[in-house]
């Protein structure tokens, strides 16, 4: 490829447009014969190199970049003759809310014995906690008494109520990440860590309980990361949907270290709390604690698009039936303040799984209404900013969510090789478990139980929010023995990946890739989609998942 100046970039823009219509040409004309064409590497490699230039600016929200790549696959859609998902359109648009975090926000903790104050703690910003505010009514100062929650899990199916019918209205939440008996063996998944540990859902929670403010307690090992990822996203801005309700004035993050010093002010044993939050006996403790924060974030409407084509089936037994296949396609953006590159290509994160979505998609469009069931390719937005698109598409699907079958997501697809094993995130919680494993097995890969499970990874990409809303839904991934003479090249690769790239600029395509790995996933998923196709009725939650499919569901 030519190398470009930042003056001729009009010129680079249509000479990718004119690989990109070439891509499209060849493929149509090997597609629409007698046989189905295959997908090919040589087709992957094309979508990954193309949406990860720097033309695309990194895919940031609201930027000129990410409306490119929505019209790339706009057109896809349309040139290989999927049917808008959206009446006469592909395009989902929505609004979401900017807030920039206020850097000179404050936090002071009035420590109350009896009527005489005793004691004043005056944290400091990013070294001790981290706030913002998801209310644009919010208050320059709000200021609540603190109560200590345990792990704030209100869980009937496995029989824990954090609550015990107490009453949290206008307080002020301190609670514990991840969830009760976060080892092997303890209670709730062991080290596998549950929709109830994930962050989110703490504020979820203390939001529907009608609390003004939250801050979770961080330690490294139950949110699976350091303080200074805490520190560094907080300190940068944030999106939400503006259609939720919202209690919360202001939600965070402290330091551990920040509140042992809160519970030692307040004559409590922080070991001792810690012990009696996990049983199902605790009850929330109200601490001798005053607490105001003091901020003043500033807000910004952006507008976001999800792209969304499907194709119909003309079999009668797949009528209402349906499958969603997504990848997000938005990433970082432009950090100017970087020397040198200042562009977060994603191409790992996620060109790999857009370019495996457009290819399935492609691939079925052969079939001309020939399909086990109706397939939507969902190509969503804002995944990095906390799942915002597919959020807002499975909350706003123009068909009763029970119709639908599955998700299949992709996220980070294998570009390093193929693999003799393969696993799906998610899948332990509902019957797409079976699902998977029978597909793999008719590949003859060996399907092995979810890897990581303790890292939260289905509560970190968009198969979440279809499961939210009641539909069974998984994350394919690749296994950890390489098929060849090197068994642990795939493993050393993804780590390698994860550990020096990772959301960082330096994830750029790359010549060498073997995206054999990913062809093997593509397969994988065809052959889940033709077993959904034959089944009786749609899978379901197991019991004691957070999730529940909707009613009609079954």
């Amino acid at each position: 490829m030519p190398v470009w100046s930042k003056n001729n970039l009009r010129e680079k823009f249509l000479f990718l447009a004119a690989v990109t219509t070439l891509i499209f040409i060849t493929i149509v004309s090997c597609r629409f014969k007698n046989q189905p064409a295959e997908i090919t590497t040589a087709e992957l490699m094309a979508h990954i190199r193309i949406l990860s230039d720097d033309i695309y600016e990194g895919r940031g929200l609201g930027s000129r970049g990410i409306e490119l790549a929505a019209l790339y696959q706009e057109d896809f859609f349309r040139q290989f003759r999927l049917q808008p998902f959206f009446g006469d359109s592909y395009r989902q648009v929505f609004t979401v809310i900017g807030v920039q975090p206020d850097l000179q926000a404050t936090i002071e903790m009035i420590v109350l014995r009896g009527r005489q104050e005793t004691e004043i703690i005056k944290p400091a910003l990013l070294e001790d906690f981290v706030i913002r505010s998801e209310r644009q009514d919010c208050p320059e100062e709000v200021a609540g008494e603190m109560i200590y929650c345990g792990y704030l899990i209100q869980a009937p199916e496995r029989q824990w109520d954090d609550l015990k019918g107490y009453d949290v209205r206008g307080k002020i939440l301190l609670v514990e990440i991840n969830e009760p008996g976060n080892y092997p063996g303890g209670i709730f998944d062991g080290e596998d860590m549950t929709y109830y540990g994930r962050w989110t859902y703490k504020f979820e929670k203390a939001s529907e309980l009608g609390a003004a403010g939250i801050l979770i307690i961080h330690n490294d090992k139950g949110a699976t990361y350091g303080w200074s990822v805490v520190r560094n996203s907080w300190a940068k801005e944030a999106f939400f949907l503006p259609e939720k309700k919202r209690t919360l004035y202001f939600q965070g993050w402290i330091t551990s270290e920040l509140a042992s010093r809160i519970f030692s002010a307040c004559g409590l044993d922080r070991q001792k709390l810690l012990e009696e939050a996990e049983s199902p006996d605790f009850t929330p403790k109200p601490l001798s604690l005053q607490l105001k924060v003091r901020q003043r974030p500033k807000f910004r409407e952006v507008q976001a698009e999800n792209v969304v084509g499907w194709l119909p089936s003309h079999r009668p037994e797949a009528a209402g039936r349906y499958v969603i296949i997504s990848a997000h396609y938005d990433h970082l953006g432009k950090d100017t303040n970087l020397e040198g590159d200042q562009i977060y290509n994603g191409a790992v994160d996620n060109c790999s799984a857009t370019a495996c979505l457009l290819a399935l998609a492609g691939y079925y469009s052969q079939f001309r209404g020939d399909l086990p069931v109706n397939l939507i390719f969902a190509a969503v937005t804002a995944e990095e900013q906390n799942l915002l698109g597919s959020e807002y598409l499975a909350a706003h699907l123009p068909l009763p969510d029970s119709s639908i079958l599955a998700n299949i997501n992709f996220e980070m697809t294998n570009v390093w090789g193929e693999t003799e094993d393969v696993y799906a995130i998610g899948a332990r919680f509902s019957e797409l478990d079976d699902y998977c494993r029978r597909a793999a097995e008719k590949l003859g890969l060996i399907y092995t139980p979810e890897r990581g499970g303790n890292f939260g990874f289905f509560f970190r990409s968009d198969q979440l929010s279809f499961a939210r809303h009641g539909i069974p839904a998984v994350w394919l991934h690749e296994g950890v023995v390489a098929r060849g003479q090197d068994p642990d090249r795939v493993r050393r690769m993804s780590e390698e990946y994860l550990r020096n790239h990772y959301h960082q600029v330096t994830d750029e395509f790359q010549e060498d890739w073997d995206l054999r790995g990913a062809l093997q996933l593509l397969r994988w998923a065809r052959e889940i989609i033709e077993l959904l196709g034959k089944a009786e009725k749609p899978p379901s939650f197991r019991p004691d998942s957070a999730f529940q499919r909707p009613a009609g569901g079954q």
